[in-house]
């Protein structure tokens, strides 16, 4: 099966169970165009059918867990694993990576993406889950390079 194909089945079924989950949620569809390079990582994360997930986790006095990113910082990013439900999978790999468990509390949106080949338009494009949740800490201490801030910077969320 194309990877094109793949994907957008991979990505209705992990938005279907999303769906049962959660009442009420956004759902945006856009595309972005790549370089090659970048468009052979998509299609090949997009065989093993994983999404990329954004967690804005609040402590108890509301400071927001944010790591330190390639342009500032940012809000814990995850890709669940193969077999792993979202939810689980993001819980596990933000424990892992940043030292703090949580409580997802809320879909804030989900963004089916689709990426293109920008030298090469006749590619079918592959498509992507990104996935933005609120969260409450429930336990753990930020380890290196994760710390609490008193407020969510402009660029902490993904734009799509």
């Amino acid at each position: 099966m194309p990877a094109a194909d793949l994907s957008g089945d991979r990505i209705a079924e992990r938005l279907g169970a999303l769906e049962e989950g959660y009442a009420s949620f956004p759902v945006n569809q856009m595309t972005l165009s790549v370089s090659p390079d970048a468009y052979e990582r998509a299609r090949e994360r997009c065989e093993s059918g994983l999404a990329d997930v954004y967690v804005q986790i609040s402590n108890d006095v509301g400071d927001v867990l944010l790591v330190d990113g390639e342009e500032g910082w940012v809000v814990p990013h995850a890709r669940p694993g193969v077999g792993e439900s979202i939810e689980m999978g993001t819980r596990r790999a933000l424990a892992e990576h940043t030292g703090v468990e949580c409580r997802l509390t809320d879909l804030k949106r989900a963004t089916i993406l689709g990426v293109a080949d920008e030298s090469r338009p006749e590619r079918d494009p592959v498509y992507r889950l990104v996935v933005v949740f609120a969260a409450e800490r429930t336990g753990g201490t930020p380890g290196q390079g994760a710390t609490w801030h008193s407020t969510l910077p402009e660029r902490a969320l993904p734009t799509h």
